[in-house]
C-alpha cells in the first residue's frame, strides 16, 4: 500500500519531471491574450505563466493603510452587501510612497491548473477556459504548489518585502472588491457604483446570462474588455472564490458568526440586471457529505507576504504602533498667547493614565484603568485619522478651486481684451459693446467672489491642520492623484499646498498673486 508521504513524494517528481521536459513555451494566447503595459509575468512549469497586475495604494509608514467603502446599495441584499468601511494595504514597495499586492489578470485556467498537476497538458483551446469544479481546499492547495514551486525555481523573480518573498493565496474579499471595482485607477464617486466605469456597454466587458453574451457557457479567459486595474472577467464568467468565511452584514461592520466560503463577480448564469460588483454569496464547504464543487465557480489568485517579514519590520511596527493615539492634552501656544503650565506627565493624558493604572493597588482599579486608556487611545487615533482625511479634502479642494479660478481668470483677461477691441472699433456706446460690458462686470464679481471663497480655504485650512499633517496628506494626494492619471489638477494641488505652506509661515494674504498663480497654469 502506498502511504501518504509516498503519495506526496510521487506528486513532487511529477511535477519536476514535468518542469524539466516542457516541450515549448505555451503560446501568449494560452495564459495572455490581451498584453498590456504594466504586466507582471511569473514563470509555470510546463512552459506556462501566468500574470498578475499591480493593485498600488499610497502609504507613509509601516500602519498606514488606505481607506475605502465596500459594498453596495442593493436593499434587497443589504444584509449581505450594506455599505461598509474598509482599510487595505499593500505588501510590496512601488517607492517611498506607494505599495502594491499583485492579482491575477484573469481567472486561472484549465492549463494553468493542469501545470501543476501530475502531467504537462497540450496546448488547446479548450485550455484556455477557466479551471472550474474545483473546491476551496483544493484552490487554496493550487495556491500553496504555486508558491512551492516559484520559491524553488523563480525566487529571483518575486517581489520581496525585505528578503521576504512573496507568496500566492486566494484574495480577500477587501483585496478582490478593491481590485474588481478599479483601484485607484477610477475616481472616488465611480469606485462607488454598480460596476466598475465601463465606456461601452456591459456586454464588451462582462459575460452574464443570455444568448448576447455566455450563452450558458464559460468563455475563454481574457476575450472581452478588463476594467480599469486591467483585470478580465472579474464579474461574470466564473464567480471567484475568495479567502475568507461569510459573514452578515451589521451596517459598519461584519457580523461575528463565520460560515461557509464566499464567491465574488457573478458567473455566466448571472442576469445581466443583477451584475453588481458588490455581489457576496455564502457557499457552504461541503454539500451531501462532500466537498462542494460548481461549474460555475473558480479563481484568481493574489500575490502578498507576511505582515512581520523581518526583524527590522518588527521593530518598526511595534515603533509606529506604540504613536498611535497618543495626543498632547493641550496645543502648544501660538506667540502672544499665554502658556499653561500643566503639571509634569500629564502631556500625554494617555502616558498618563498608564502610570496612574500601574500605581493602582487594586486589581479592579488597575484593569479599569487600562480599559479607559485603550478607549482613549482609539478615540484619539480615529480623530487623528479624520482629522488626516479632513485635510486630504480641503488640499483637493483647493487645487480644483485653483484650476476653477484659472480658467475663469484667463476668461476674464480675454473678455476685457475683446471688450476693448470692441470699442475701438464701433465705439463705447454701441449695443454690442454695452451688452459685453455688463456681462463682463457680472464675470469679473464672480471671480473676485471665488477668488475671496479660495483664500478663505487657505485661512481657514491654516488655522485647523498644523503643518505635517497637511505635508503628509499632500504627499498622498499627490500619490492619488497620480495613480488616477489626473497629470492636470498635479500642477494646482502643488500650487494650493505651497501658498498654504507659505502662508502658515507668513500670514499674509496675496489674493492678486494667488489669483496669477492659479491662471500661469491654465494653459489654454
Amino acid at each position: 500500500m502506498i502511504t501518504a508521504l509516498q503519495r506526496r513524494l510521487i506528486g513532487s517528481l511529477f511535477l519536476i519531471a514535468a518542469s524539466l521536459n516542457a516541450a515549448a513555451d505555451w503560446p501568449g494566447s494560452l495564459f495572455n491574450p490581451q498584453p498590456a503595459e504594466g504586466d507582471v509575468i511569473f514563470p509555470m512549469p510546463c512552459g506556462g505563466a501566468m500574470v498578475f497586475r499591480k493593485a498600488l495604494i499610497p502609504n507613509q509608514g509601516p500602519l498606514d493603510d488606505y481607506g475605502i467603502v465596500v459594498g453596495g446599495d442593493d436593499a434587497d441584499h443589504a444584509y449581505a452587501e450594506h455599505p461598509r468601511p474598509a482599510q487595505i494595504a499593500g505588501s510590496f514597495d512601488q517607492d517611498a510612497k506607494t505599495r502594491f499586492y499583485l492579482i491575477g489578470k484573469y481567472e486561472v485556467n484549465r492549463a494553468q491548473y493542469a501545470a501543476l498537476g501530475s502531467q504537462c497538458q497540450p496546448p488547446a483551446d479548450d485550455q484556455r477556459l477557466p479551471q472550474t469544479n474545483v473546491t476551496w481546499l483544493e484552490a487554496m492547495a493550487f495556491a500553496d504548489r504555486y508558491s512551492q514551486w516559484l520559491l524553488k525555481n523563480a525566487a529571483d523573480r518575486l517581489p520581496k518585502d525585505g528578503q521576504q518573498p512573496g507568496f500566492l493565496r486566494l484574495p480577500t474579499e477587501v483585496e478582490w472588491e478593491f481590485a474588481a471595482r478599479g483601484g485607484l485607477a477610477v475616481p472616488v464617486a465611480q469606485f462607488r457604483e454598480r460596476t466598475f466605469p465601463m465606456d461601452d456597454e456591459m456586454v464588451r466587458y462582462v459575460w452574464f446570462e443570455g444568448t448576447e453574451s455566455a450563452n450558458g457557457k464559460p468563455q475563454p479567459i481574457g476575450m472581452l474588455r478588463p476594467n480599469p486595474l486591467g483585470l478580465h472577467d472579474v464579474l461574470g464568467n466564473a464567480d471567484e472564490m475568495v479567502f475568507e468565511p461569510y459573514r452578515l452584514n451589521r451596517l459598519d461592520r461584519l457580523h461575528g458568526q463565520a460560515g461557509g466560503f464566499v464567491v465574488r463577480g457573478g458567473n455566466y448564469f448571472t442576469p445581466q440586471a443583477e451584475v453588481r460588483t458588490a455581489q457576496r454569496i455564502e457557499v457552504p464547504f461541503y454539500v451531501k457529505g462532500e466537498p462542494r464543487r460548481a461549474e460555475t465557480t473558480g479563481f484568481r489568485l493574489v500575490m502578498t507576504v507576511p505582515v512581520e517579514s523581518s526583524r527590522e519590520k518588527l521593530r518598526s511596527l511595534r515603533e509606529s504602533w506604540d504613536k498611535l493615539g497618543s495626543a498632547a492634552i493641550a496645543p502648544k501656544a501660538s506667540p502672544g498667547q499665554p502658556k499653561f503650565i500643566e503639571p509634569e506627565g500629564l502631556d500625554d493624558p494617555v502616558a498618563e493614565l498608564g502610570v496612574i493604572s500601574d500605581a493602582a493597588q487594586d486589581a479592579n482599579m488597575k484593569n479599569r484603568l487600562r480599559n479607559v486608556q485603550n478607549r482613549l487611545k482609539v478615540t484619539i487615533q480615529e480623530r487623528d485619522d479624520q482629522r488626516k482625511l479632513a485635510a486630504k479634502a480641503a488640499l483637493r479642494l483647493g487645487a480644483f478651486l485653483c484650476q476653477k479660478m484659472g480658467a475663469d481668470g484667463k476668461w476674464v483677461d480675454a473678455a476685457e481684451t475683446l471688450l476693448k477691441q470692441r470699442e475701438a472699433a464701433f465705439g463705447a456706446d454701441d449695443p454690442g459693446v454695452k451688452s459685453r460690458r455688463e456681462q463682463l462686470k457680472g464675470d469679473r464679481a464672480a471671480l473676485t467672489e471665488n477668488l475671496l471663497y479660495y483664500s478663505e480655504t487657505i485661512l481657514g485650512s491654516a488655522a485647523i491642520y498644523d503643518g505635517p499633517v497637511l505635508g503628509e496628506q499632500f504627499e498622498v494626494l499627490k500619490t492619488e492623484l497620480e495613480l488616477k492619471n489626473y497629470q492636470a489638477l498635479l500642477g494646482y494641488a502643488d500650487t494650493y499646498y505651497r501658498q498654504l505652506a507659505a502662508y502658515r509661515d507668513k500670514p499674509v494674504v496675496r489674493q492678486r498673486a494667488w489669483l496669477d498663480e492659479c491662471k500661469a497654469l491654465n494653459k489654454k
